[in-house]
């Protein structure tokens, strides 16, 4: 019997991307949580938002493995739901046009499977404004109006660290399906809590009702897109994405509540981040836990009052290594609070920079670092 009042999360090994041996590891996590039959009924409209940030290959651990895609399109259509695959790479990738739904394999798996695969802002009126009932930051969003539509959300994120968030999961994950307007005003809210509590409030409007992680290979220190890859092994399911999250945080070494956006779902009732409420089903943390290298954007651990006095002191900020740019100007485009031009290279007005940090993120040739002055490499 279950452990009452305990959410359960499944965690299940599968050393690669063999589709035998991932469809075999998802099929048993969905199994240990119950099934999908009591949350996938015949004739559903299932979207399977996948981690779609940029244009990627497959094996660079940045975006969702098209083999979890297939083991989870197949576990939908055998309980009757019509799957759709989707999700919109990072700011549209900048503005630009963009190939991330094929180069990352998700499309050929979808057509092989006879399934729709699409970028939401590739549909017409793709966007949607709609208010956030109870929300803290963002008091309206510009939503995927295919995510709205659907009757079932299956979210698949992949296990990575994140410079602005720490770490990226289930939650984060659903950042994905809004418009570029509303992922700029996220990000200009510039701390970490105040991001982080803006993506709470996006995840609030979607409450995808099943989380499947590719943490068969992840990505740690400068994820989520130029860090580096790490090898775990597993799959991690649950029909509580807030508890995955948890428990997928504690696998990487982090404390759980110390991700603001795990915590402050926690306490607006979204779902369960205490990992001592948490029932871990299959293979136990202590067995598969790894230590992964933490983002330089992570947060210096000190009192506030002292942060607010020594902050100069300490910085984190981006900058350009010139041998690695290639002047594309993505980091301009994707500049919230428009900090950076171009002259020969990349320029970042500091007055202006809030360091979220989406310049690293978005540059494809990692030419954006973030970079940490003597003392806060100390101190961190």
């Amino acid at each position: 019997m279950h452990e009452q009042n305990k959410t359960r999360v499944a965690l299940t090994r599968c050393p690669d991307y063999n589709e035998d041996r991932v469809r075999g590891a998802v099929r048993e996590a969905v199994a240990l949580i119950g099934g999908v039959g009591d949350i996938i009924k015949p004739g559903d409209k299932v979207l399977l938002k996948a981690n779609l940030l940029a244009p990627s290959d497959p094996g660079d651990a940045v975006t969702t493995h098209p083999a979890v895609a297939r083991a989870v399109i197949e576990i939908v259509k055998e309980a009757g739901g019509v799957p759709v695959v989707a999700d919109s790479p990072g700011y549209f990738y900048a503005g630009g046009r963009c190939r991330a739904l094929t180069m990352c394999g998700l499309k050929d798996v979808a057509d092989e499977l006879g399934v729709d695969s699409t970028q939401f802002e590739a549909i017409e009126n793709g966007f949607q404004k709609i208010e956030v009932p109870g929300s803290i930051y963002l008091k309206s969003i510009y939503a995927a109006r295919l995510a709205l539509e659907a009757d079932f959300i299956v979210n698949l994120p992949k296990i990575k660290t994140h410079a602005s968030t720490w770490f990226t999961g289930a939650v984060k994950n659903m950042f994905g399906a809004v418009a570029t307007s509303t992922r700029k005003e996220a990000h200009a809210l510039a701390t970490y809590e105040r991001f982080s509590g803006a993506l709470v409030d996006v995840y609030s409007v979607f409450r995808p009702g099943l989380a499947i992680m590719d943490a068969i290979v992840g990505m740690e220190g400068e994820g989520p897109r130029h860090g580096n890859k790490r090898s775990l092994g597993l799959i991690i399911a649950s029909k509580d994405p807030v508890a995955l999250d948890a428990a997928a945080s504690r696998v990487i070494g982090f404390d759980p509540l110390e991700i603001f956006a795990t915590r402050d779902a926690d306490a607006r009732g979204l779902g369960n981040g205490d990992i001592d409420r948490i029932e871990v089903l299959g293979e136990q943390i202590a067995n598969v836990e790894i230590d992964f290298e933490k983002p330089s954007g992570r947060r210096i651990n000190m009192h506030p009052a002292v942060m607010k006095i020594g902050y100069r002191f300490l910085r984190v900020r981006p900058e350009c290594v010139e041998s690695l740019c290639d002047k594309c100007q993505i980091c301009a485009k994707s500049c919230p609070v428009n900090a950076i031009t171009m002259n020969s290279y990349p320029e970042i007005d500091r007055d202006i920079c809030i360091e979220c940090y989406c310049c690293n993120e978005m540059c494809p040739t990692g030419a954006m670092e973030i970079k940490k002055n003597w003392l806060a490499k100390r101190l961190s």
